[in-house]
């Protein structure tokens, strides 16, 4: 009977022991603030930029995005839970292996209520490859792996506009532009022909909110451009 004692201690010590925790509880929560997207599209990149194209070519591909109004959390656990899609989390322990330097652990009431928290640096990512660590309960200190790096919380953003312009060429002194649908489309379909006189190109001119400023025509008929997003000037 003490035998059989014994060998259950030892099970119990040798238990707590194969998890050893590096979490120190912090007196006082670290408050996250919300992380923000603003608006953006797809041509931001070459705002202003000297473009060219030739007959039947596409200027630009114009797609716009709005960030939602809500934090998420995308990634999934290998724990039975999921993560909450959308909850508060603060920063309730700090955890330092020796090695790792101080890092802080988000946990939040509604994952494992609280016992179970992500490693994150101090940019808000995942700091390590088992990042999932128990902050609470009897396996103390048990870390899980998680397919997946880099920012831990994401604001998805909607895409709300969808849309190409493409060259048509240049007839009875007026350039030709076609405004081509792209969104959930797998047609070409041209949903506006635009004539542009010389003047207007030179000067500029706007379609959709895009502003097109004509910078020169070669001898082959290729156009160059600058482009910039007016709506991004305004957000």
């Amino acid at each position: 009977m003490f035998r059989i004692f014994s060998i259950l201690l030892v099970g119990i010590m040798l238990q707590g022991c194969a998890s050893k925790s590096y979490t120190t509880k912090l007196e006082t929560p670290i408050e996250r603030e919300l992380i923000k997207n603003d608006y953006f599209s797809s041509i931001d990149s070459k705002s202003n930029k000297h473009l060219s194209a030739s007959i039947g070519d596409e200027l630009f591909v114009m797609n716009r995005f709005l960030p939602s109004t809500k934090e998420v959390v995308s990634i999934i656990p290998p724990t039975g839970n999921k993560f909450p899609y959308s909850s508060v989390w603060s920063g309730t322990y700090q955890y330092n292996d020796g090695n790792s330097g101080d890092l802080i652990v988000y946990t939040t009431p509604g994952y494992y209520k609280g016992t179970i928290g992500i490693l994150l640096d101090e940019n808000e990512e995942m700091a390590t490859t088992h990042p999932l660590v128990q902050v609470e309960g009897f396996k103390k200190g048990r870390r899980w792996k998680l397919n997946a790096n880099g920012k831990f919380f994401t604001i998805p953003s909607i895409n709300i506009d969808s849309w190409a312009l493409r060259y048509g060429g240049h007839n009875d002194n007026k350039y030709i532009f076609e405004i081509v649908n792209k969104h959930e489309s797998k047609n070409t379909d041209v949903l506006q022909t635009i004539y542009v006189s010389e003047e207007k190109f030179r000067k500029g001119f706007i379609i959709r909110n895009v502003l097109i400023l004509g910078l020169n025509t070669d001898e082959y008929g290729v156009i160059q451009y600058q482009i910039s997003d007016v709506l991004a000037r305004n957000s």
